[in-house]
């Protein structure tokens, strides 16, 4: 006789909901306490009390998240290719895929974003910084992906490939079919990480330009002769998107980690 026995799920779901406030709580008190502690005047605040200067900020916002989420939905199938290139046994794959992902991750994004950005001027291609951007980051976060899907790859049982084979699949269509969407479901909380450290990198493109959230910060506390009220904006601005996806990435794991009800003998 079988019985099916499963986690306590509600008690689970109500002790991370209430670490999830008393984490909160914690970060209130600590926002709140940061213009005391650093004696930010609260007249360096006024400008904030303006619609244009929120709505400036949102389009910081707006270009900063936009930027990253197009890198790393284009960088997706770069890594790809380049992490099936690495696993390959031919060297004419497997040794240009070595040399263009270590190459890559070896450089400052910072030199990749100058050097992207001279080079279209230099092709006489649409040179804005906003492109420049992109590009440096699609690539950098390819080779970056192409490691971690790697990893994925390698974490999985060889039986899963054997059994795939044992099918009549051909190399791709176990690769396709079977080997990448388990990797991607192994690797999915650490690709959206990526997308965090991405948010952050955005704002190297300030320095050929791109008008994104730190850079229209700077322009802001330069007018309003208000650095630290301004940059303590902008670091909240910060920390909410990169704690909303942070909490993602912990819920995807979550539900990856959560066994379903499993049966027992009795």
């Amino acid at each position: 006789m079988h019985q099916t026995v499963a986690a306590p799920q509600p008690m689970i779901t109500t002790r991370t909901s209430q670490n999830l406030v008393n984490n909160l709580v914690l970060v209130l008190v600590l926002i709140l306490a940061i213009p005391v502690l650093f004696r930010i005047p609260p007249d360096d605040f006024q400008p904030f009390l303006r619609l244009t200067t929120w709505r400036f900020l949102g389009m910081g916002v707006l270009a900063t998240v936009g930027a990253a989420l197009v890198s790393i939905l284009i960088s997706l199938p770069l890594a790809v290719g380049l992490g099936l290139m690495r696993l390959e046994r031919s060297l004419w794959l497997k040794v240009p895929g070595v040399v263009i992902i270590e190459g890559i991750r070896s450089l400052p994004v910072i030199l990749l974003i100058f050097y992207i950005f001279l080079r279209l001027e230099l092709l006489h291609l649409p040179a804005t910084p906003g492109l420049a951007v992109i590009l440096a980051l699609t690539l950098y976060t390819a080779a970056v992906n192409a490691e971690i899907l790697r990893a994925g790859i390698l974490s999985l049982e060889k039986g899963q490939m054997e059994a795939a084979q044992a099918l009549g699949l051909s190399y791709w269509q176990r690769m396709w079919l079977v080997i990448l969407p388990q990797a991607f479901r192994r690797t999915l909380p650490t690709l959206i990480a990526q997308f965090t450290t991405l948010l952050k990198d955005t704002s190297l493109g300030a320095i050929i330009g791109f008008l994104e959230l730190q850079r229209r910060g700077t322009i802001l506390f330069q007018q309003d002769k208000n650095v630290m009220a301004t940059l303590y904006i902008v670091a909240i601005i910060y920390f909410i998107l990169n704690y909303v996806l942070g909490r993602a990435s912990e819920w995807v794991e979550a539900q990856q980690s959560r066994s379903p009800a499993r049966a027992v003998g009795a």
